[in-house]
Order: C-alpha cells, then sequence, then structure tokens
C-alpha cells in the first residue's frame, strides 16, 4: 500500500513538471519537507521534495515558473522543472540553525533570508552572492528557535518587517543599517486566555497603512490601524476553524485574509481539520479547505508520538496559474 502510494506520488510530481499549466488559481503551501501545490477543489497539482530540506517555512512561486523556499537550513530556488539553481545556507555560529523566513525582492532577481543564529538579514542575488546584509537585535540566551519568525519587506521599500516569535513583537528595520524604524508591541492586543502561550507568526501590511498578524499557538488575527488600534481580532474559535495553529497570510485581490492553518503535534486528526481559510473583513470565513480534502494525494509527516500524518503548512501563496508575470504583485 505504502509503495503503490509513492509511486502515485512520484507521478504526481513528474506530470506535474512535464504537462501544460491549466489556467487557474493555485496555491502554493510550504509543508514541512516539501512545498505542494493545489487548486481551489484540493487536488494536488504539483510536489517539489528536495533531500535534506526541512521545516520548510516559506514557498513563492515565481514569475518564470520557478519556487523559491526557505527553510530551517537556509534557502534555496529551483527552475520551472523543478531543478535546483540556487542555495544559500544559514549560518550556524552556535549548538543550532534557524532560517524561520524569507521574501523575494526585485521580481525575484534577489532574495532576502531571515538568519536566526546569524542575527541578521542577507539579500542574496541569483548567483547566490551576498549583496546586503542588515543586522538585528540578537535574541540570545532565548532559543533559536524561539527568537524570530518571517520577514518581509515593508511598503516605505528600504526596510523590512520581522517577527520577534516568543517576545510577540513586530519590528520594521531599515535595509543594510539595521535601523529599528517602528516597533510593534502585540501583548496588549491579545487575548488573556488562549489555548497556549501566544507566539507572534506572521505579519501583512496591505498597504492601506494597516498591518495584520497572528500568533501561532496563540490562535489569533490581529488587524491595527494606521495608528497602531486594534480594529479587529478574531481567534480561530470565533472563527469556527479546528487548527493548531494561525500561521502566514496573504491579501486577496477582493479584499479577504488567505490564512495558513498549521497541524503541528495534534492529539487528533479533527484537531487539524482546516487546513487553509479565506476571511471577509468582518471575520467570517469566506472558504476554506480541510486536510480530508487533499491528505491522500501527498505524503506528510508522520508525528512519531502520536503516529498521525500531519501537513504542517506554514505558508500560502496564491495566483494565477494563468497570469505568471504577475504572482509576485500580491500582498503577503
Amino acid at each position: 500500500m505504502q509503495k503503490s502510494r509513492r509511486n502515485l506520488l512520484t507521478g504526481l510530481a513528474v506530470l506535474a513538471a512535464a504537462m501544460p499549466t491549466l489556467a487557474e488559481e493555485r496555491f502554493l503551501l510550504a509543508a514541512e519537507n516539501q512545498v505542494i501545490e493545489i487548486n481551489r477543489a484540493g487536488r494536488v497539482t504539483g510536489i517539489l521534495k528536495h533531500p535534506g530540506h526541512r521545516n520548510i517555512w516559506e514557498a513563492w512561486r515565481l514569475p518564470d515558473g520557478g519556487i523559491f523556499c526557505v527553510h530551517r537550513d537556509g534557502m534555496a530556488v529551483f527552475d520551472k522543472n523543478n531543478r535546483l539553481v540556487m542555495e544559500h545556507a544559514a549560518m550556524r555560529n552556535g549548538k543550532d540553525v534557524e532560517a524561520p523566513g524569507g521574501t523575494v525582492l526585485d521580481g525575484g532577481k534577489r532574495f532576502a533570508m531571515l538568519d536566526s543564529e546569524a542575527a541578521e538579514i542577507r539579500v542574496v542575488d541569483r548567483s547566490g552572492a551576498v549583496v546586503n546584509r542588515t543586522p538585528i537585535p540578537d535574541l540570545r540566551p532565548e532559543p533559536v528557535h524561539s527568537r524570530y519568525r518571517m520577514i518581509r519587506q515593508a511598503e516605505r521599500g528600504n526596510a523590512f518587517w520581522i517577527v520577534q516569535y516568543a517576545r510577540n513583537t513586530l519590528l520594521e528595520v531599515e535595509m543594510g543599517s539595521g535601523k529599528i524604524l517602528s516597533q510593534i508591541v502585540l501583548a496588549p492586543h491579545l487575548t488573556k486566555t488562549p489555548p497556549a502561550a501566544h507566539l507572534a507568526f506572521a505579519t501583512l501590511e496591505p498597504g492601506d497603512g494597516s498591518i495584520y498578524a497572528t500568533t501561532a499557538t496563540g490562535l489569533q488575527m490581529l488587524r491595527l490601524d494606521a495608528k497602531r488600534n486594534r480594529t479587529g481580532s478574531w481567534t480561530a474559535a470565533e472563527l469556527g476553524l479546528a487548527t493548531r495553529y494561525l500561521l502566514g497570510m496573504q491579501r486577496l485581490a477582493n479584499g479577504n485574509i488567505l490564512i495558513a492553518c498549521g497541524d503541528y503535534h495534534m492529539k487528533s486528526a479533527d484537531e487539524g481539520r482546516d487546513q487553509l481559510a479565506e476571511i471577509r473583513p468582518d471575520g467570517k470565513v469566506a472558504w476554506k479547505i480541510t486536510r480530508a480534502q487533499f491528505v491522500d494525494q501527498v505524503e506528510g509527516f508522520v508525528d512519531p508520538k502520536t503516529g498521525i500524518e500531519e501537513l504542517r503548512i506554514t505558508n500560502v501563496h496564491a495566483y494565477d496559474s494563468a497570469k505568471m508575470e504577475s504572482v509576485l504583485t500580491v500582498k503577503r
């Protein structure tokens, strides 16, 4: 049974690389040890796995059809045929290594990676050469896994938003100098009695002066206005989502927010029932997709403690496969 499933998955990956792309909305999912592409119905249209890539935090579709991803040990770029064309490693200055986020710059000509252990953001070009280094606060002695999550280019262009994971703080830092341009402490806006401690995961700047943030295990999504007043707050329970984590976000063209729902460390499969959700500005769920719709099409991570297969989706990139030239114009 397992062998036939592996053969099916291999066939899907080969077909996805060889067949012409059908024009439709696609969702590229960063999912632990693989990058999965699905359509709105939950049909898997592509799978990318590369030996040694673990804890994949980010995945971006590129205008040339390739994929940029960030995993725990660094970042990588693949061409449209899933061939590795560039890699850049995270630094191991101490006992561990952690690259928890990355973003695409200049239409795919350059890429930025957040390196927690090195306490810096590095910008790398297509050849793999480092073209810019931005220092960020060194959060030692916090464990490297607890320091940072996610990086996004700020609307002002010459700056990055980064997320301090355990400190529940968003920082906007100037590219190159590392000067802190703004700081948002989430604690005053967070629910006091979440199902687990709040840990800030993602931020989204949609371009209208507001900013969104999610807390992973705290299961809360916040919206703050330009003056950093809270204008929206939703927990997973209030949204009616069965998920273990609220993680990466994207603003869709219709103004709704698409959010990735992580299913790490489940005690039962129903805890991680919902994998993606589209949230309206009023906090209502417009659409969602469940693990049951596509879990049998992929080979997820099997938690050794429970034996439950987990998809572990941390980020999502939605795009129109007929308009590849505009895949990077989305707000993530």
